[in-house]
């Protein structure tokens, strides 16, 4: 899973020399393996996974959107979203093995 396109850009609310993005990933993720692997706020009745990453924050919709917010530039928010994807795949693998 990574991502796939970036829908919109906007200067973050917070921050105005930060960006705010909203992209979409190639498939929708498991939220609920997402959180509990993440250790992250996870509301199914929303149906999105809140990730804070000290002033940063990621929110991975079951739709397969994703927010990001207070990033420098497009390319470190999606390489920001498919690190956090890359560790939840390998942590997974991980896990799998052990049992």
């Amino acid at each position: 899973m990574f991502v796939e396109r970036i829908e919109q850009v906007f200067p973050c609310l917070s921050d105005p020399w930060k960006l705010r993005i909203i992209a979409h990933l190639n498939s929708p993720p498991d939220l609920k393996e997402l959180a509990e692997t993440l250790n992250a706020r996870y509301s199914e009745s929303l149906g999105v996974v809140l990730v804070r990453l000290g002033r940063r924050e990621v929110n991975f919709f079951a739709s397969g959107k994703v927010t990001i917010r207070e990033v420098n530039d497009i390319d470190e928010g999606k390489k920001l979203v498919n690190s956090i994807l890359a560790m939840v795949a390998q942590k997974q693998l991980l896990k799998e093995q052990q049992e």
